[in-house]
């Protein structure tokens, strides 16, 4: 199995902008006409539809910026990096990850080598697919805050790969002593998921 790296213009549809997002009052007034006031009985003055599958009934997810969503358990985190931080790139090999930016300026990169990327301001979202390497940085000039949503079914939780060259890394700041300790407690270095390899070995 190999890693993805769409181009940017196919991630297009999977990077939501704030600037460009309607409340879901509009949705309602604009296509049901039901008058945005009625619906301040109900609803902060803005609430948003990021990301929601497609398919999902009843009124709380109208025209989500980002169709997505449907891939069972959730996990929503919040990542928090001083200037210049961030992970090393990384696979998730079944979940799907999203990145919100929730303060500063986030450039977000993928493929193998970080070949693509794209900057997000605050509230700007991307949602990465499975299967395509990741990296995200603060590029603010103080800590910034990143929302960090993983979805997919509860035993796929466990699939994240980071690069082969980070094993080495790790082996030259810290010592093998330590990667071998975080290799003992399930982290793994390698562009072959998990299960690939212990089907090759079986």
């Amino acid at each position: 199995m190999q890693t993805l790296c769409p181009t940017l213009d196919e991630m297009q549809s999977r990077i939501a902008r704030f600037d460009k997002l309607k409340p879901r009052s509009a949705h309602w007034n604009d296509n049901l006409g039901i008058p945005a006031d009625v619906l301040r009985i109900f609803n902060p003055k803005a609430n948003y539809v990021l990301m929601a599958p497609a398919s999902l009934p009843g009124r709380l997810s109208p025209n989500p910026a980002i169709v997505d969503g449907d891939k069972g358990v959730i996990r929503v985190g919040l990542a928090v990096a001083a200037p210049n931080d961030g992970p090393e790139l990384h696979v998730h090999w079944k979940t799907h990850e999203t990145f919100m930016a929730l303060s500063g300026r986030w450039l977000i990169r993928w493929g193998d080598e970080g070949q693509e990327s794209v900057e997000l301001d605050p509230y700007d979202m991307i949602a990465m697919p499975p299967k395509v390497a990741r990296q995200f940085i603060n590029i603010s000039d103080q800590d910034a805050h990143l929302l960090v949503i993983i979805q997919g079914q509860l035993e796929d939780f466990d699939d994240v790969g980071r690069l082969p060259a980070v094993r080495q890394k790790i082996i030259d700041q810290y010592g093998a002593d330590v990667l071998d300790k975080m290799e003992n407690n399930g982290w793994d270095f390698s562009l072959v998921p998990k299960s690939m390899r212990q089907e090759t070995q079986v």
